[in-house]
């Protein structure tokens, strides 16, 4: 009992004495690759064949201009085994059109998910949230890492792409490990580190943050669709400041375009933030300027943007996600989760009189 009381009283003291570089320290600890591929490629998962056997499937053919994100150690270890043992990843699979079982000469690296595509219909499958997707190493020369990863991370994995030198790779996955074990150790730390979600919209709280599409399965107001709602809109007129609702970094800021008219569709202007202390990515859609740019840091409550009705929409508004960070990757959640003490809403009027 008195050691489970000290252990107690040490962990609050630990809370309250935390130093903000401590602090820092944990949060800048990314343990995530950022990818954005520069040519379209195929995604495969495992599935079991008519035969009971097992082999990678196309999954999807991600067009360009998407972003990608993998546990840093799984592709530090799919790399390792390329070199070292290359059969360990040589997984029978089927390439697309075909219907025969092949084996990949290069080898995939496995636990991929899609963190942005600029496409409507893809990003409302659920293919979006599956953190098992394999992409081939062949594929993976196709894709470069984005400014906005850490700078370890960023010059491990260039100095393997550019000389093919793993040792800071391997360094870095070591280093992740350890780190991952220490938070584990030192969870009460940990919590000195993570703020409280403000609101995007600035000087917006309690009172005047108001939405007006909830999260979940909606008919598309515009594309008369069912479909699912990954975040929520929130009531802001054209040129409204939007700020970042956490300590973070600009992952991208993008403007999502059609494909065959090039005209600006879907999310329109947008701006994606991650937040590695929280475990938690934000996206902030709809926008009609940037006032961040990709890599840059940022502190709760920095400009990122002004809000507006670029993409598809009915009305100036700022639509707003929340993706958490679980045990197999990020995944959405409904921002009320985070927003929910300031929220107050008139969606609930509008779905009782079928509006919007």
């Amino acid at each position: 009992m008195r050691n489970k009381f000290l252990s107690q009283l040490l962990g609050s003291v630990l809370v309250m004495t935390a130093t903000p570089g401590l602090a820092q320290a944990f949060e800048e600890i990314n343990d995530t690759l950022y990818l954005e591929n520069k040519l379209a490629i195929h995604l495969y998962q495992a599935s079991e064949l008519a035969d009971g056997k097992r082999a990678l499937v196309s999954a999807i053919e991600l067009p360009e201009e998407s972003i990608l994100a993998i546990d840093i150690h799984n592709i530090n270890s799919a790399l390792s085994d390329a070199t070292s043992s290359p059969e360990r990843i040589r997984f029978p699979f089927i390439p697309p059109g075909k219907t025969e079982v092949t084996k990949n000469s290069a080898g995939f690296a496995c636990g991929f998910r899609i963190v942005d595509v600029m496409d409507e219909d893809i990003r409302s499958d659920e293919i979006m949230d599956r953190t098992d997707l394999c992409l081939s190493l062949s594929d993976l020369r196709v894709t470069g890492a984005l400014e906005s990863n850490g700078a370890d991370a960023l010059r491990s994995f260039n100095e393997f792409m550019q000389e093919g030198r793993l040792h800071s790779m391997n360094s870095l996955s070591k280093y992740v490990d350890r780190m991952r074990a220490e938070r584990i150790e030192f969870g009460v730390i940990e919590k000195a580190a993570v703020q409280t979600v403000i609101s995007p919209i600035k000087n917006c709280g309690r009172g005047c943050l108001t939405v007006t599409s909830e999260y979940g399965m909606r008919n598309h107001p515009v594309l008369k669709r069912k479909r699912l709602h990954k975040g929520i809109d929130l009531r802001a007129a054209t040129g409204t400041s939007v700020v970042s609702v956490l300590d973070g970094k600009v992952l991208a800021t993008r403007t999502e375009k059609n494909r065959r008219t090039k005209r600006i569709s879907g999310y329109g202007h947008y701006v994606i933030v991650v937040h590695p202390g929280n475990k938690l990515e934000t996206l902030y859609a709809h926008l009609s300027g940037f006032k961040s740019k990709a890599g840059q840091s940022v502190k709760q409550g920095d400009l990122i943007a002004l809000s507006g009705n670029t993409g598809i929409g009915t009305a100036p508004h700022l639509h707003f996600e929340t993706h958490i960070q679980g045990k197999r990757g990020y995944v959405p959640a409904n921002p009320r989760s985070y927003l929910g003490s300031i929220l107050s809403s008139v969606a609930w009027i509008a779905n009782l009189f079928k509006i919007g």
